[in-house]
């Protein structure tokens, strides 16, 4: 009786630990498109401004000196 009581708890253990790597795997994907998330919000935030201060073009010609250098 002892040796099934033993071999249980160890099965119920492989499992519990399995269920703590899941939703730890399962809080740290939520934590990381929680972030990305904010990035996203925050650089539309950056480009709303640029667009409502600068206009189209000039923002336009902006990007393209920063990414061609000038």
């Amino acid at each position: 009786m002892k040796a099934t009581t033993t071999a249980n708890s160890t099965i119920d253990d492989d499992t519990s630990q399995e269920a703590i790597d899941q939703q730890a795997a399962e809080v740290g994907l939520g934590v990381i498109v929680a972030v990305t998330v904010l990035s996203g919000l925050w650089g539309a935030a950056c480009l709303l401004s640029a667009l409502a201060q600068h206009g189209i073009v000039r923002l336009a010609a902006g990007w393209l000196e920063a990414i061609l250098g000038g």
